[in-house]
C-alpha cells in the first residue's frame, strides 16, 4: 500500500504509511510566496475578465478594447504623443514602409537551382491606375493618403479599417462595381456582435458588424452601424467595412501591440525626465545661499519693536502713532495700535529676506528661495553657500533617461543606426551599420505589406479579374541604395547635384 498524502492550506498536511502511521507536516515561511502566486492568478483572471467584457448598444454586442476600458488606441496614443522618442520613430516607420509610394507589380522567378529567386518587376496597367487615380475625382480621398492613414494605425495598434464604396452596377454582380475605399480611424472603430454569448465568448469571427463613432462620450453623439465586408460575397452591401487585425497571441478579438505594455512603464519614466528637470530648475535654489542671521541683531529688533507697540498704546499726543516698521504692520485697518506678538519678528524676518532674494532671483519664479536660521553671538548677518546637490540629481536622471530611451528602441525592434539615435543623442556616423541594419530591417516588412494593402488587393481582383489572373498587385516601392564602393562618381548624390551655370 502507497503512502497517502493530503496538503490542506498549500504549505500543511498529513502522510498516512503503512506499517509507520500518521504523520502530519507544515512547510514554514511560504505565506509570502503563497500570497504572491495567488496575486498573479488573480491578476491574470481580473485581465481576462476584462477582455472579455462587452458594451451593450442596442441589439449590439461590442467587446471592449482595452484593460478595463474601450479606449485602447487613444490610450496608446496619449502616451505615445508625449514621447520625445516614440513619435519620430513610427513616423519613420511609416516613411520606410512607404517608400516611394504604392506600385503594380508581379512576381517572376529568376535564377536557376538554389540560386533561384523571386523578384517584383514592376507592371504598367492603364486599368487599374485609371481607377487608382480616380478616387479624388469621385469625391474620396487619393489613394496614397488612404494608404498611409492604414500604416500609421498599424504601427500604432496592428489594425487596418477600410470601407468599401460600391456603385449600383454592385446589383449585378459585375466587376468594376468598387468605386473606392477610404480610410476609417481605429480610434472610431469597434467591431460588434448580435446574438447570445452567454455560454462562450465572442471571437473576432463573430463579430459581423463594425459600429463607428466617438467611444470617448457614448452617450453624447450617433453612432453608424456597417455590415462587415464579406469576401464571399463583396457585393452584397453598397457600403461595408473590412476590420482586419494581426492576431495578438491570447486574444481573440482585437489586435494589441507586442512592445506597448512592456514599454509603458519606461515611456512613463521617459516622459517623465523633463518634468522632473523643469520643476527642479523653477523650485530650486538659485544661487544656494544659506543666510545667518545674528542673535544680537535679532533681540535689538524685538526690543525696537516692543518699545514701538508700546510707545502707540499709550497713546501720547505729542507722539504720532507709528503705522509700520520695516514692513511690518502695527496698526488694524481701523488705525488701532496693536500689542506686541512674537509674530511680528516672523513679519521682519520675512520682509528681510525677500528685500534681499529680490537682489539674488534668476529667471525661476522660485529661484530665490533662502534658508534662515539664528546664530548668536555676532550683529551682521552672514550668506554661506548652501550644500546643494543639483548636479549629481541631474546626472541621475538623465541617466536614466538615457537608459529608458535605450530600451525603447530595442523594444520597438528598431536598430538606433536607422532611427538616427545613438546612446547620447548622437546621429549615428557608421554608414556600414546604418546600411545593414536598413536591409534586416526592410527584409521584415513583409507581412506589415500584406496587411495594409490586403484590402486594396482584394479590391484590385475583385474590380479587374485579369489581375487575378496574371497575378498583378500593388505594394510598396523600396529602394535599396546602393553602397558608396558599389557606384560610380557619376551616379553618387554629390555629383548629380544642379550644375553651376558659370561654369563651362
Amino acid at each position: 500500500m502507497e503512502t497517502k498524502v493530503e496538503i490542506q492550506g498549500g504549505n500543511r498536511g498529513f502522510a498516512i504509511a503503512p506499517k509507520v502511521g500518521v504523520l502530519t507536516f507544515e512547510v514554514q515561511d511560504i505565506t509570502s510566496r503563497e500570497e504572491l502566486v495567488s496575486s498573479e492568478y488573480k491578476s491574470i483572471y481580473k485581465r481576462y475578465a476584462s477582455e472579455n467584457a462587452c458594451v451593450s448598444l442596442g441589439e449590439f454586442r461590442v467587446p471592449l478594447w482595452g484593460d478595463g476600458h474601450n479606449l485602447y488606441p487613444q490610450e496608446v496614443f496619449s502616451i505615445i504623443s508625449e514621447n520625445k522618442l516614440l513619435p519620430e520613430v513610427i513616423e519613420k516607420q511609416v516613411r520606410f514602409l512607404f517608400g516611394r509610394g504604392p506600385r503594380l507589380y508581379k512576381e517572376v522567378v529568376d535564377g536557376e537551382g538554389f540560386k533561384k529567386r523571386r523578384l517584383r518587376m514592376p507592371v504598367e496597367d492603364e486599368q487599374i491606375q485609371a481607377w487608382l487615380e480616380s478616387w479624388e475625382e469621385k469625391g474620396f480621398p487619393h489613394y496614397w493618403e488612404y494608404l498611409k492613414n492604414l500604416i500609421t494605425d498599424y504601427y500604432h495598434v496592428k489594425t487596418c479599417v477600410s470601407k468599401y464604396h460600391l456603385t449600383r452596377a454592385r446589383r449585378l454582380n459585375e466587376p468594376g462595381s468598387i468605386a473606392a475605399l477610404t480610410y476609417v480611424g481605429s480610434d472610431e472603430a469597434r467591431l460588434a456582435a448580435k446574438g447570445d454569448f452567454l455560454h462562450r465568448r465572442i471571437k473576432n469571427e463573430d463579430c459581423k458588424y463594425v459600429i463607428v463613432g466617438d467611444w470617448i462620450n457614448i452617450s453624447a453623439y450617433e453612432y453608424q452601424v456597417f455590415p462587415r465586408f464579406e469576401p464571399l460575397n463583396p457585393y452584397k452591401h453598397a457600403s461595408s467595412i473590412a476590420f482586419n487585425i494581426d492576431k495578438t497571441f491570447s486574444k481573440w478579438v482585437y489586435a494589441y501591440n507586442d512592445w506597448f505594455k512592456g514599454l509603458y512603464e519606461w515611456i512613463k519614466a521617459s516622459n517623465l525626465s523633463p518634468r522632473y528637470l523643469n520643476s527642479y530648475l523653477r523650485n530650486a535654489l538659485n544661487a544656494h545661499v544659506h543666510v545667518i542671521i545674528p542673535g544680537t541683531w535679532y533681540l535689538s529688533q524685538k526690543q525696537i519693536l516692543e518699545n514701538i507697540c508700546q510707545s502707540n498704546l499709550m497713546g501720547d499726543p505729542e507722539t504720532p502713532i507709528q503705522v509700520e516698521y520695516k514692513g511690518v504692520k502695527l496698526v488694524d485697518d481701523a488705525g488701532k495700535p496693536y500689542r506686541f506678538f512674537e509674530t511680528m519678528m516672523d513679519d521682519l524676518i520675512s520682509g528681510e529676506l525677500r528685500r534681499i532674494t529680490e537682489l539674488m532671483s534668476g529667471e525661476g519664479k522660485n529661484q530665490g528661495k533662502l534658508y534662515a536660521t539664528t546664530k548668536w553671538g555676532d550683529d551682521g548677518w552672514k550668506f554661506e553657500e548652501f550644500p546643494g546637490k543639483f548636479q549629481e540629481y541631474f546626472k541621475s536622471v538623465i541617466d536614466y533617461d538615457k537608459r529608458a530611451d535605450q530600451v525603447i528602441l530595442a523594444g520597438k525592434g528598431i536598430s538606433s543606426s536607422i532611427t538616427n539615435v545613438e546612446n547620447d543623442g548622437v546621429i549615428s556616423k557608421s554608414g556600414s551599420d546604418v546600411y545593414y541594419n536598413y536591409l534586416i530591417y526592410v527584409a521584415t516588412l513583409t507581412l506589415d505589406e500584406f496587411f495594409i494593402t490586403k484590402e486594396l488587393n482584394r479590391a484590385i481582383q475583385f474590380n479587374f479579374p485579369h489581375a487575378k489572373k496574371e497575378n498583378i498587385r500593388l505594394g510598396f516601392w523600396i529602394d535599396i541604395p546602393s553602397k558608396m564602393d558599389e557606384t560610380t562618381a557619376a551616379d553618387r548624390l554629390s555629383n548629380t547635384a544642379t550644375p553651376d551655370p558659370k561654369k563651362p
